[in-house]
């Protein structure tokens, strides 16, 4: 008997291209909550360019630009960190505790010693592992379909 394969109809995920996409997005979680966004700041050298004369009708400069980049980013990774703890708060006990310690407390720390600090065998921590990332696939839209 193999693995369950998860279908949503007659369509097939991509199980490794998923497990991928969840990993990413938790590791990106870790990083933003580690890690101070260093804001962009505007140029003070002249930029040389050629300016036509006539209304071009276009509005903005370099510094307004900059300040949105600032503001959006710093939302854009607060928004990303509550996701993945919304997702992961709604998975069980086990679950999230598994994947706190796997992904979300510390860097680089290896599946082998999460199973054995949790008490886990290698084939139980992979079975719950596997449960937790489909479930957060799908909490977090990341699901991947197979390629036909």
């Amino acid at each position: 008997m193999g693995a369950k394969q998860l279908c949503l109809g007659i369509y097939e995920i991509d199980e490794e291209a998923t497990r991928e996409a969840v990993e990413q997005y938790l590791y990106d979680a870790r990083e933003y909550k580690v890690t101070e966004y260093i804001p962009l700041d505007p140029k003070v050298t002249p930029l040389y360019e050629p300016r036509y004369h006539g209304p071009t009708n276009a509005v903005g400069s370099q510094t307004e630009r900059i300040a949105i980049t600032n503001v959006d980013e710093q939302e854009r990774r607060r928004r990303h960190i509550e996701r993945v703890e919304e997702a992961v708060s709604r998975l069980g006990a086990q679950q999230q505790k598994l994947i706190r310690m796997r992904y979300l407390d510390d860097d680089n720390v290896m599946d082998i010693e999460v199973a054995t600090a949790l008490g886990y065998s290698t084939r139980h921590y992979r079975r719950i592992k596997s449960y937790a990332i489909y479930r957060l696939a799908t909490a977090l839209g990341l699901v991947v379909l197979r390629e036909e």
